[in-house]
């Protein structure tokens, strides 16, 4: 993988559960592989996606029927069928090859728009082939994880601007009021932590590093992942667009 490891990671889990149909809980549809939520998609976008992504019409046909069902109604869905399942592959072909150009094209709409809103706080001329990997990736994953940037506009500034002691301020994420615990704290160690910080956080197109290096940063989140408990995580169940789940400080 060559991108967006990070995100990838906390969306799967680690039980297999992204591996199957389920439901995320709030106003989210039904979801299969990273975060793949077919509650606003059409039938046919949606066996177009996952046929691309290597899953057989057979499967993907069987999933049509959870277009456009969102909140109980796809939950009704998820408790009404069984046997249907991806494998790992096909949901890393998944993210790769659908979900990464779709919400990597969101991030950098909502970027542009967010600089026009708050041109007198953030650098002149920003463009998201300039930006540092770090940035892409940090802005990437609240696109992907919250919907939207503009819920974080303390934090999307000082991305911007790489004052990385403010973004220590203010990158936690809440459910509820409550904060998700697991997925901040990962967060902190990946991209602020000086500890864990990679060092390709400033090759400005991580698309761009070798092969090796890429199978190394997955080894290194796998191991960083492994040193948790996550049997009880419950930050996985997290529902994107949903103003009922997320609040930034």
């Amino acid at each position: 993988m060559t991108k967006y490891t990070f995100t990838y990671h906390q969306e799967i889990g680690h039980q297999g559960q992204s591996l199957v149909p389920h439901f995320p809980g709030g106003r989210s549809g039904v979801t299969i592989g990273p975060g793949y939520d077919m509650g606003h998609r059409t039938p046919q976008e949606i066996y177009t996606d996952l046929t691309n992504a290597g899953i057989d019409p057979e499967t993907a046909y069987a999933l049509i029927d959870a277009a456009d069902k969102t909140g109980p109604e796809a939950a009704s869905w998820v408790a009404e069928r069984g046997g249907i399942f991806i494998t790992e592959q096909q949901q890393r072909s998944l993210f790769e090859n659908v979900l990464v150009p779709e919400y990597e094209q969101r991030t950098i709409d909502q970027i542009a728009n967010f600089v026009n809103a708050h041109a007198d706080s953030v650098p002149e001329n920003v463009d998201w082939e300039n930006l540092s990997g770090r940035q892409k990736q940090i802005l990437f994953d609240y696109v992907y994880n919250t919907g939207s940037l503009a819920r974080f506009p303390e934090l999307t500034t000082a991305v911007l601007n790489e004052d990385w002691d403010s973004v220590s301020l203010h990158y936690e994420r809440f459910s509820d009021d409550q904060p998700l615990v697991y997925r901040n704290e990962m967060f902190y160690r990946e991209f602020l932590d000086p500890a864990y910080v990679h060092e390709e956080e400033e090759v400005e197109n991580i698309s761009a590093l070798p092969v090796v290096e890429d199978q190394l940063l997955d080894q290194q989140i796998d191991e960083l992942y492994s040193e948790d408990e996550i049997a009880e995580n419950t930050d996985d169940v997290q529902t994107k667009d949903s103003d009922e789940w997320y609040e930034h400080i």
